[in-house]
């Protein structure tokens, strides 16, 4: 049976992945540096995923997580106008900049006087003002992830047989269709040569971030229409394979739980956007579960039109095209409680240890759990 890994989006809640990879080798489940058969991941994800397929090792791509920074993910975006950049930069402080590279001090001192004592209604004004005189694309530049990640990623060895199957997803800009890149074929062949501007394809949040263009095409996050991509994965494996799924987002959880968990509601512009994206993911994810179900519904009724067949000799019964298999639910891996928003934007080495312990112990939980119930299923039988 092969297997496979799916990542889930989620920003600088990424670091999650990596606790729950070094729980998957300790327990056998994947390969330290080989990774498992198949590895599917979306914007975080895609970028985990690329690394695990370059052979990165679990230790060396959390030294990686524990080094980074906000200054090496993200910057003030370019293309916007010169007049407004003060302003944007004091807004957006807390992304832009992190304990490292000097905190909200190094921002505060850049800020004109003037600027400095905007009410709410000269602040909407001075803003309306900006968004007429220069259209521009993003709020941030990701040049700086883009030089990141090209250290990262070994694109010979992904794009080599020796890789695990890598499948990234992204959104077309033009098409909203979901478009899936692929380093392999299920016959092992070459399917498209994976490159950094797939990795930033995926990753490229609307609005957050610039969309990017690969070959003649441009593309957002993967998470717009595919935060999981379980169909990717069923398509390319087959019915005979193994999945576990990494969310960042407790994704069973009863919602008044959640409205618990949640606690208030955002408290600005910031938190609301993340808040949105959690919605949204989650949302992602529950409908590909319900695909799956039905998808093995239809496989469990093919197969009963292909025995009425052979015992009734009525060809008319059998399946028309190619039959479906079904396919093993795959075992969630996820947190219990929802992560804080800022989480998602938060690139320090404190949140990171952080969530390398809370993504292994998750992990742990779920899979024990699987055992105990399949040992418990053997003794019932």
């Amino acid at each position: 049976m092969k297997k496979a890994l799916v990542l889930s989006g989620g920003g600088g809640r990424g670091a999650y992945h990596v606790g729950v990879m070094q729980a998957l080798v300790e327990r056998g489940w994947m390969a330290d540096g080989q990774g498992p058969d198949i590895i599917a991941g979306t914007s975080i994800g895609a970028v985990n995923a690329g690394a695990i397929a370059s052979g990165m090792t679990i230790a060396d791509l959390e030294q990686r997580w524990k080094h980074m920074h906000s200054e090496d993910v993200h910057r003030l975006s370019n293309d916007m106008p010169a007049i407004s950049r003060p302003l944007m930069r004091f807004i957006l402080r807390s992304i832009l900049t992190s304990k490292a590279g000097g905190g909200e001090e190094q921002i505060e001192d850049e800020l004109p006087e003037a600027d400095r004592q905007l009410g709410s209604v000269d602040l909407f004004s001075r803003l309306r003002g900006i968004f007429h005189i220069t259209p521009f694309r993003s709020l941030l530049d990701t040049t700086p992830w883009r030089q990141t990640l090209s250290r990262w990623m070994d694109f010979k060895r992904i794009n080599s047989p020796a890789a695990p199957t890598l499948l990234l997803t992204a959104t077309d800009v033009r098409r909203g269709t979901l478009k899936v890149f692929c380093n392999h074929e299920p016959s092992g062949t070459i399917r498209d040569t994976l490159t950094i501007d797939h990795i930033m394809a995926s990753s490229s949040i609307p609005a957050i971030y610039p969309w990017t263009k690969v070959e003649e095409n441009f593309y957002w996050d993967g998470a717009v229409l595919a935060n999981t991509p379980l169909g990717p994965i069923i398509e390319h494996a087959g019915g005979d394979v193994d999945i576990i799924v990494v969310m960042m987002t407790p994704w069973d959880a009863d919602p008044e739980d959640l409205e618990e968990q949640l606690e208030d509601m955002p408290k600005d512009l910031a938190q609301a956007l993340w808040l949105t994206l959690d919605w949204a993911l989650l949302a992602s994810y529950r409908a590909s579960f319900k695909l799956l179900k039905l998808y093995n519904r239809i496989a469990d009724a093919a197969q009963k039109l292909e025995q009425a067949a052979s015992q009734t000799g009525d060809a008319s019964l059998r399946w028309q095209g190619r039959m479906p298999h079904r396919v093993p639910e795959p075992l969630v891996i996820a947190p219990k409680h929802l992560m804080p928003l800022e989480w998602i934007v938060d690139y320090e080495s404190d949140n990171h240890d952080r969530l390398f312990d809370m993504g292994y112990y998750d992990a742990i939980a779920a899979l024990d759990k699987r055992e105990n119930d399949a040992m418990l299923r053997e003794l019932l039988t």
